[in-house]
C-alpha cells in the first residue's frame, strides 16, 4: 500500500475499533447472563447457552468469510460485517422474546466473525511495506482492551442501566467504525483473483464447523449422547467437502497455504494450543477468588486485571520486536512463560490472592509476547491474495480453541463436582457453591492448571517448528 503514514494510522484506528467489539460483547454477554435470565424468566439450561451462541459463528464462518473477502473485496465485506454487527446489537435489547434474542446474538457473532477475519488482514495489507508487526501488535492490543474492559465497563453498565446497555454501547461503536471506514478506506480495495469461491464447498465446510462447534458448545449442557447426531452429520459434510475440494479447480483452501509452509501450519497449531490453555482461566479464577477466597466480584476483577493489562502493554512492543528479529523465538518464549506460570499454580497447594496477581501478570507477559509475533508469522507466510483465508484460518483456530478451553475446563471440574453446578458457574447463572465442594473445586482447579501447563509447553515446541526468521 502506498498511502501516507497518517492514512495508514487512520485505517489502523478503524480496524482496532472493530477488533475491540467482538471480545467486548462476547465477554459482556457472559456477565449479563444472570440479568437476562431474570428479565426473560429463563430456565437454567436456557440461560446457559447464551454465551456460546455468540462464539459458534465466530468459530464456524471465518474461513468462509476470509475466502469471500479475497474474492469480493475485503473492505466491502468488512463494512458489511460492521453493518450486521450494528443492526443485531441495536435490535437485541428491543426484542421481547428469548428466541429472537438468541437470533440477534447469533447474528452479532456472525458480524463479529467478518470483523475478526478482515481487521487483521486489512492491517497486514496496509503495513505490508513495513511496520506490520507493530501494527498487528496494536490490533491485538485492541482485542485485549475489549477483554479488559468487559468485566469493569460491562459490569457497571449492567448494574446501573440493565443488560440492554451493553448492546446499546456496542451498536453505536460499530456504526462509528462503519462511518470511519468510509473515509479511511475509500482509496483501497483488497481482493485476489476473481471467481475463486465455490459456494457449494464453502457451505459444506461451514456446516461441518457449525455442527461440530454446536456439539462442543452444548454437549455438556444437554448431554453428549443426546446430541451424538451432530458430530456424525459434521463428519458427513467434512467427507463431502474433501471429496469436492480435492477435485475442484477453485479450492476454498489453496494447497499452497499448507504445502511446504511449515510456518503457517506451526503458527496456527500454536495459536490453537494457546487459546485452549488460557481462555478458561478468567472464569476459573473468578470462581476461585469469589467462592474459595470470599473476595467480592469487584476486587476479584481487580486481582485478575494484571493479565490483560500486561497483554495490552506488551503486544505492540512484541510486534515491533518481531519486525526486527523475527517472530519464532519471541512467540515460543511467550508460550514457555505461560506454561511455567501454570505449572507453578499447579504446584502451589493453596493459592493466595498475591500468588494469583503475580502469576496472572506473568501469564499476561507471556501472552503479550506470543500473540502479535505469532499473527505476524501467519500473515507473512502466505501470498497477499491469500491473506483473507490465512486470517480466517487463524481466527478459526483462535475461537475454536476458546470453545474447547471452556468445554475442557467444565469437563475436568465436573470430575470433582456436580455437572450442573459447573455449567452454572461458567455461564454466570450460579455464583456460589456450598463449603461441601470447596476441596473438590480446588483439586479440579489444580488439575486444570496442570493441563494448561502441558498444552502451553507443547505450544512452545510447535512455535519453534516455524522456519527460521519467521
Amino acid at each position: 500500500m502506498d498511502g501516507s503514514p497518517a492514512e495508514r494510522r487512520f485505517i489502523l484506528l478503524t480496524t482496532s475499533i472493530a477488533a475491540f467489539l467482538s471480545p467486548f460483547l462476547s465477554s459482556a454477554i457472559a456477565f449479563a447472563v444472570p440479568k437476562i435470565g431474570e428479565s426473560f424468566r429463563l430456565s437454567f439450561y436456557q440461560v446457559s447457552v447464551l454465551p456460546m451462541i455468540f462464539l459458534i459463528p465466530l468459530a464456524s464462518f471465518m474461513i468462509l468469510f476470509g475466502r469471500l473477502s479475497d474474492d469480493l473485496g475485503r473492505v466491502k465485506i468488512f463494512r458489511f460485517g460492521l453493518l450486521i454487527f450494528a443492526v443485531s446489537a441495536l435490535l437485541a435489547p428491543a426484542v421481547h422474546s428469548y428466541f429472537y434474542l438468541v437470533i440477534m446474538i447469533f447474528f452479532a457473532g456472525l458480524g463479529a466473525a467478518v470483523l475478526s477475519t478482515n481487521s487483521t488482514a486489512i492491517v497486514s495489507y496496509a503495513y505490508s511495506s513495513g511496520g506490520r508487526g507493530l501494527a498487528l501488535g496494536i490490533n491485538a492490543m485492541s482485542v485485549y482492551l475489549g477483554l479488559t474492559f468487559a468485566p469493569f465497563l460491562g459490569g457497571l453498565l449492567i448494574e446501573f442501566n440493565g443488560w440492554q446497555s451493553i448492546f446499546f454501547l456496542s451498536g453505536p461503536l460499530a456504526i462509528c467504525a462503519l462511518l470511519m471506514s468510509a473515509a479511511s478506506m475509500k482509496k483501497i480495495e483488497i481482493r485476489g483473483a476473481p471467481g475463486r469461491t465455490n459456494l457449494k464447498q464453502a457451505s459444506m465446510f461451514s456446516l461441518f464447523i457449525v455442527l461440530l462447534t454446536t456439539y462442543a458448545a452444548f454437549g455438556d449442557i444437554f448431554g453428549y449422547l443426546r446430541l451424538v447426531y451432530l458430530p456424525l452429520l459434521s463428519l458427513l459434510f467434512l467427507i463431502l467437502f474433501l471429496h469436492y475440494e480435492t477435485r475442484s479447480k477453485n479450492p476454498i483452501i489453496p494447497p499452497s497455504v499448507f504445502r511446504r509452509n511449515r510456518t503457517f501450519v506451526a503458527s496456527n497449531a500454536t495459536a490453537f494450543l494457546n487459546y485452549v490453555s488460557t481462555f478458561s482461566i478468567v472464569f476459573v479464577f473468578s470462581i476461585y477468588l469469589q467462592v474459595i477466597l470470599h473476595i467480592s466480584p469487584f476486587i476479584s476483577g481487580l486481582i485478575i486485571l494484571p493479565e490483560p493489562v500486561l497483554m495490552v502493554l506488551l503486544s505492540p512492543v512484541a510486534g515491533k520486536l518481531a519486525d526486527r528479529i523475527g517472530s519464532r523465538l519471541i512467540a515460543s518464549s511467550g508460550m514457555f512463560i505461560i506454561g511455567a506460570s501454570f505449572l507453578l499454580l499447579f504446584l502451589l497447594v493453596r493459592v493466595t490472592r498475591g500468588d494469583i496477581m503475580i502469576l496472572l501478570g506473568i501469564i499476561g507477559i507471556g501472552f503479550g509476547l506470543f500473540s502479535a509475533p505469532n499473527t505476524n508469522s501467519v500473515m507473512g507466510s502466505v501470498r497477499r491474495e491469500d491473506s483473507g483465508i490465512a486470517s480466517g484460518f487463524l481466527g478459526t483456530m483462535r475461537f475454536t480453541g476458546q470453545m474447547v478451553s471452556i468445554v475442557a475446563a467444565t469437563l475436568v471440574l465436573s470430575l470433582y463436582m456436580p455437572r450442573s453446578l459447573i455449567i452454572g458457574m461458567f455461564s454466570g447463572s450460579i455464583v456460589t457453591i456450598t463449603p461441601l465442594f470447596y476441596d473438590s473445586f480446588i483439586n479440579g482447579f489444580r488439575f486444570v492448571m496442570l493441563i494448561s501447563s502441558v498444552l502451553a509447553f507443547i505450544g512452545a515446541l510447535t512455535s519453534l517448528m516455524k522456519n527460521r526468521g519467521r
